[in-house]
């Protein structure tokens, strides 16, 4: 290379050992530009800053008395309480009174239902009285046909083979010829009352007491 060239080349700056200017560096490094930051190196700073604010914000957890502590003071805070609108609280009393009104129906009802009941059954037992001194008083002026009473029974006792006739004494004479044609056996018995019949069947017995005719008028009156 020719010398004139040397002489117009400008000379170099020779960098100092270390790319960031030091204590130690020298004069000629003091110009130095200070390199951009990097990612990394903020990245560390970040690191450096958090671990400095938790060693300074430590809390103790010997015994768990400072952890309770810090729970305590970390803990949520308490929600208020929703507030009604005016509209929703003036509709709380209005349902409040139809319940009451709806409850005190249903109590009428029910009063209602039981005092029939008790009615009913009451007036049942009125009927059956009268009845029964309407009958007695009939078959004092008229006596009943016992006989046919009885031939009824008999009619009735289906398959069953009859053994006796029971009767009170007062009406064993207006049966004898019925017994005596169907070949039975005639028992008086002290605790019927004149006009009852009960025939005894091999297998059980069929009765047509006073008690049970009338009882029988009442459910069929009853029913209809």
């Amino acid at each position: 290379m020719p010398p004139s060239s040397r002489r117009c080349r400008p000379p170099r700056p020779w960098p100092c050992s270390t790319s960031t200017p030091r204590r130690s560096a020298s004069a000629s490094c003091a110009g130095w530009p200070r390199p951009a930051p990097t990612r990394s190196r903020h990245w560390r700073a970040s690191l450096a800053s958090i671990r400095s604010a938790s060693l300074a914000l430590s809390v103790p957890l010997e015994d768990g008395a400072g952890f309770r502590r810090y729970l305590r003071a970390a803990s949520t805070p308490h929600l208020a309480e929703p507030v009604a609108s005016p509209a929703v609280s003036a509709a709380v009393p209005a349902l409040e009174r139809c319940d009451e009104e709806d409850e005190a129906v249903s109590c009428a009802l029910r009063f209602r239902a039981a005092l029939r009941e008790a009615f009913e059954r009451e007036l049942a037992g009125l009927f059956g009285d009268l009845a029964a001194r309407v009958v007695a008083r009939e078959l004092r002026l008229a006596p009943a046909d016992l006989e046919a009473i009885a031939r009824a029974v008999l009619e009735h006792r289906g398959e069953g083979e009859p053994l006796a006739l029971r009767a009170a004494p007062e009406d064993g004479e207006r049966l004898r010829e019925l017994v005596r044609e169907h070949g039975l056996a005639l028992v008086f018995d002290e605790c019927m009352h004149p006009g009852d019949v009960m025939l005894e069947l091999r297998c059980g017995a069929l009765e047509s007491t006073l008690a049970t005719r009338l009882d029988g008028v009442l459910a069929c009156r009853g029913a209809a």
